[in-house]
């Protein structure tokens, strides 16, 4: 991390000392350097801490300043500008400023300086790495969506290969790409060993679609290799293979186009049975995806090998291709196409919420498990009831799919574990100490509302008990309202709030750690599994997908969401899956919010719900006398458990 710290303009010596001071005690490598301009200033790469300017805060002064910036430098490096009285001059706010400063500068101004710099940097740094993961994983599960909705709408082979090859070909980089499909003895019939040429892509050689031709499925092709084998292939570089392969690279392509073919990722697309069905193949990944190979010096520095991560994600593109192949060669298989999609849309909410991991396969785990006690039951009030085959079947989508809604809500929300950040946390901090600075130092302003560091340090522990908290008591909200009446004043002696009201509307939250607009956002969830869900054209046995699955938050007394239904009106399916949602969140393993819970606690809390007419007691009282609640005893089930679920 750079360790430079610029000042602009003529700093009293005073002031040099005091942020010389303050940055000593974070990192006796920080420095002070003079600059006349920020010209010079390097942004990307490793850009200083900041800027403090102590120029003359006048509009022209500062206007001028930063007309010599480099493009996005302001936005980069944090910058504090000195001012002169209590506030800071309109014109500042339409500039990219960190914030403002006064001078002489005291001890404690300028360690909130050089700890906002380094905070800054430390933040940025973090959040450039986590979105950066964030965005990478968000795109490929959308694609992995967007390519399972495919599956759904297109009943054309060669649109959807089409699609399938282009969405490819943009996760894993590649400039170029092809995809073969196995042929038959007849339509329906059984394969044979022949691969048939589809389609094929090429972002920097325009080239009319080829005809289609037929290979045989050997090993002495690359394609017909993979398909031979079962297993992908990655060629860095086709024209050096190893004398001891048993396929060749068919030169003549890249003579009749003109194009210099080096790295490849071949991948066999396989079936529901393990059968090879097709090939996609992709050719010359790029280090930047936008750029055209027009020449070979290009290509030459563009062109990288396939990696590891490559092989793995397309392997599971590879699947859902497979499936569509399948689904419009045998269009009466459709379920196993539904099948394949719906792990791909329950993997890609697994993947964004670690902690609930597995939850949804858990939940139809539970769904199926009732639907057999149902038919099994010859008394009660389940005696009549019977699940069919194809009523059996829809009910298992829809407890898989049941929070797919979740894909729309930020992750934020979703892995939320205290009431507030961390950054809000460090703010307050900041602020407690300034409190005790105050004390100990009589500060300009007023006298804070505590006597004592002592006393500071109490409240401070108290904040990070409730921000933990699941539940706030009335004790402990009187204590909170108690502070949100106390005052401080800031280093220029103005008089503040020591929480802020969007801090005490957190803080102050009775039960769990969400305001009312973040619950709301969550409960969202339900109507977005609905208009997901919605647009996939079920068959008519399974039809009722999406109202199964987005009633699973509905009550007996119609205070449920998101259509208030009440009784009788929510249907068996999701009556029951309200149940078992709520049980299974109660009994999953520990989560930041809440510890994993023994199921006799559970069973307590559904019975209480099922006496608040929130949950269908027959339901619940069903759920435990027939024992559904230990299909998943001990420990929750492993990967590979729940795989098999």
């Amino acid at each position: 991390m750079n360790t430079r710290i610029i000042i602009l303009g003529d700093a009293a010596s005073s002031d040099r000392d005091a942020l010389s001071a303050a940055a000593l005690s974070f990192d006796p490598e920080i420095r002070l350097l003079s600059s006349l301009s920020l010209s010079d200033i390097p942004i990307g790469g490793d850009p200083p801490l900041g800027c403090l300017s102590f120029l003359p805060c006048s509009k022209e002064s500062i206007v001028g300043l930063f007309s010599t910036m480099p493009l996005g430098v302001g936005r980069e490096i944090p910058f504090f500008q000195k001012i002169e009285g209590c506030e800071a001059p309109g014109f500042l706010k339409n500039l990219p400023m960190c914030g403002v400063f006064r001078v002489p500068l005291s001890a404690i101004d300028a360690w909130n300086i050089v700890n906002a710099l380094i905070g800054r940097r430390m933040l940025t740094a973090n959040n450039i790495e986590l979105m950066s993961e964030i965005v990478r994983h968000r795109d490929e599960k959308q694609q992995l969506v967007t390519i399972g909705t495919a599956l759904s709408s297109h009943n054309n082979l060669n649109a959807l290969l089409s699609l399938m090859l282009a969405e490819s070909r943009q996760l894993a980089g590649a400039d170029a790409g092809s995809i073969y499909i196995r042929e038959k003895s007849v339509p329906g019939g059984p394969f044979i060993d022949a691969l048939r040429f589809k389609i094929s892509q090429n972002d920097s050689v325009d080239v009319l679609q080829a005809a289609e031709f037929v290979i045989p499925m050997n090993k002495e092709t690359i394609a017909g290799y993979v398909a031979t084998t079962g297993e992908p292939l990655t060629i860095d570089d086709v024209y050096r293979l190893p004398a001891s392969a048993p396929y060749k690279f068919g030169k003549e392509w890249d003579r009749k186009l003109g194009y210099r073919m080096k790295s490849m990722l071949t991948i066999p697309l396989k079936n529901m049975a393990g059968e090879v069905v097709g090939i996609l193949q992709l050719m010359n990944k790029k280090k930047d995806r936008k750029a055209r190979l027009s020449s070979v010096a290009e290509m030459e520095a563009q062109m990288t090998p396939f990696t590891v991560s490559d092989e793995d994600f397309m392997a599971s593109i590879g699947s859902q291709a497979a499936v569509s192949i399948e689904r419009v060669q045998l269009y009466g298989e459709i379920e196993a196409i539904f099948e394949g999609y719906l792990k791909s849309s329950v993997a890609a909410i697994d993947e964004r919420d670690r902690i609930t991991y597995g939850h949804s396969q858990r939940v139809m785990g539970y769904a199926m498990a009732f639907a057999d006690a149902v038919n099994a039951a010859r008394l009660g009030p389940f005696k009549d009831v019977s699940f069919s085959e194809e009523r059996k079947n829809q009910f298992r989508f829809a407890a898989l799919l049941h929070d797919i809604g979740k894909i729309g809500v930020p992750e934020a929300l979703l892995m939320k574990e205290t009431k507030l950040s961390k950054e809000a946390m460090t703010s307050l901090d900041a602020r407690v100490e300034l409190i005790k600075l105050s004390i100990a130092t009589a500060a300009p302003g007023g006298k804070p509302s505590w006597n004592s560091p002592e006393e500071i340090d109490a409240d401070r522990a108290f904040l990070e008990t409730i921000n933990h908290a699941g539940f706030l008591s009335d004790g402990d909200y009187a204590r909170l309202s108690s502070l949100r009446a106390k005052v401080y004043f800031n280093g220029s002696g103005v008089k503040k709030p020591f929480l802020s009201d969007g801090e005490w509307k957190s803080l102050s939250i009775r039960k769990g750690n969400l305001t009312d607009e973040e619950r709301e956002r969550i409960n969202s969830h339900a109507v977005s599994t609905r208009r997901i869900l919605s647009r996939i054209p079920w068959t008519k046995n399974l039809e009722n997908i999406p109202d199964i699955a987005c009633h699973h938050h509905e009550r007996m007394d119609g205070s449920g969401y998101p259509d208030g239904l009440m009784g009788d009106r929510i249907g068996l399916e999701s009556r029951a899956l309200a149940v078992i949602d709520i049980f299974e969140a109660l009994v999953a393993q520990d989560r930041p919010y809440k510890p994993k819970m023994p199921p006799d606690q559970a069973i307590a809390i559904l019975r209480s719900e099922a006496k608040a007419n929130h949950l269908d007691p027959d339901i619940v009282e069903f759920f435990v006398s027939s024992e559904i609640y230990k299909i998943f005893p001990g420990d929750q089930p492993s990967h590979e458990d729940r795989i098999q679920h």
